[in-house]
């Protein structure tokens, strides 16, 4: 998980880690500012399934698009579900940067996490 190039806020995506961690999940908090090139080298290194990306600033959803777009350039896009959230981001959002899911709130996060991995 982590907040895409261009963007530093970090509130909502530090309350997703910390609620993922609570129930069990092993999480890779990327920080802030995170270029498309980081989170794809960061799927390729520990073939992560999931790949959260949060915005706040809605000029940062082609960074998101671009994340979505070098794991499909690299090979990787079939193997990563990739979930988006911020408060500006909605399902227009989501068909736009071609994630799979979109969380408008942490505890949806976390539901969609446990859906994906079969903890229901």
């Amino acid at each position: 998980i982590g907040t895409v190039k261009d963007d530093i806020h970090d509130i909502g995506k530090n309350i997703v880690v910390t609620l993922l961690k609570g129930t069990g999940f092993d999480v890779i908090d990327l920080g802030v500012d995170v270029p498309a090139e980081t989170f794809v080298k960061t799927i390729k290194e520990t073939g992560a399934r999931v790949l959260g990306l949060s915005a706040l600033l809605n000029f940062t959803f082609p960074a998101m698009k671009e994340v979505v777009d070098q794991l499909a350039a690299a090979g990787l896009r079939d193997q990563v579900k990739v979930i988006i959230g911020g408060a500006p981001c909605n399902e227009e959002v989501r068909q736009f940067t071609g994630a799979d899911y979109l969380a408008k709130d942490a505890a949806t996060g976390v539901n969609i996490c446990k859906e994906i991995f079969g903890k229901r």
